[in-house]
């Protein structure tokens, strides 16, 4: 019989659902997990997008309060209040789980992106967030012919003008027209239906060729979902953001605009791969991962043994 332990949610995105999320999901494969709103054992939070600050009411309770950063942000463990930002509030935890990889032996480093693997295989659900996740397979073994035939050049999916974007964008739009299909710079009259992880936005840039996938800020670890459904659906990721992002994926899967020392360098990068079948395929020819191997951090069996050896204990 599996052992039962009491955990609850709070402060997370919409949509977010405590019964199908990975941590549950995690935690199930050991243990009776049971959403106790009252009494939790170990109570997950994340930077509360809607300030309700649902976590203080459990603020005079014993249960381990454990941080999930969803953004671009540190864990607070030292400071005795919330820390207020202009679009998020983060509470006090006694763990987390981050992007950082920061030496405290309370965080482990987990990559917004590793949120949309689909490890415990989990059928597609439109009104979860996150709806669509990656099956392995498809990041493991990748070839040119598994990939639907690109009709277009490149894609551009943002509401919100942050770090590099649309310095990227106007590079590249100076080879050739891209798609620009969310709020900003929106040159083709519509947007995609649906939120970005659900399944029109992975439909639809599995026409394209490349698909330009900056992060809104640059921080060693903080990687998201884009260069990760870039990859699942065979195009090539045009990058931006972490110094540490070859960690995570294969540096031959994705053309990283750090390797260049200018965009315009790039930009002549990307028309040599666009017009070269041979070396365009050779994106698509090589898993998602290095070495074509899941990374340590990320393997569900080294992030439920950090929970049992430093949270459950």
């Amino acid at each position: 019989m599996k052992k039962k332990i009491k955990v609850n949610f709070v402060d997370f995105w919409n949509d977010f659902d405590k019964r199908d999320n990975y941590f549950f999901h995690l935690l199930s494969t050991k243990y009776d997990v049971e959403i106790d709103e009252i009494k939790p054992d170990f109570l997950f939070f994340s930077v509360d997008y809607n300030k309700r600050k649902d976590r203080e009411k459990y603020s005079d309770r014993e249960c381990k309060k454990i941080f999930f950063a969803g953004e671009n942000v540190s864990p607070n463990f030292h400071f005795p209040f919330s820390i207020e930002y202009p679009k998020y509030s983060i509470g006090k935890a006694h763990f987390a789980f981050s992007n950082e990889n920061n030496g405290d032996p309370r965080n482990y480093r987990f990559p917004l992106w590793a949120m949309s693997v689909n490890w415990f295989n989990v059928p597609y659900r439109d009104d979860r967030d996150i709806s669509f996740l990656a099956p392995l397979d498809g990041l493991l073994k990748r070839e040119p012919s598994k990939y639907k035939q690109k009709s277009k050049f490149c894609n551009f999916i943002y509401s919100n003008n942050s770090g590099y974007r649309l310095k990227i964008l106007e590079a590249v739009q100076k080879y050739k027209h891209v798609d620009s299909v969310g709020r900003l710079a929106n040159n083709v009259g519509y947007t995609i239906q649906g939120r970005g992880d659900q399944l029109p936005k992975i439909n639809f840039i599995s026409d394209y060729k490349f698909a330009i996938t900056p992060e809104h800020t640059k921080n060693a670890g903080f990687t998201t979902e884009k260069i990760l459904q870039t990859l699942y659906v065979g195009s090539v990721p045009i990058y931006w953001g972490s110094e540490i992002v070859n960690q995570d994926f294969n540096k031959d899967s994705f053309i990283n605009v750090d390797d260049f020392s200018s965009l315009e360098e790039m930009v002549e990068y990307i028309k040599e791969v666009d017009n070269n079948k041979e070396l365009y395929e050779k994106y698509l020819s090589v898993p998602a991962f290095p070495d074509g191997k899941i990374p340590e951090h990320v393997k569900p069996e080294n992030v439920l043994k950090f929970f049992e050896e430093n949270i459950l204990c």
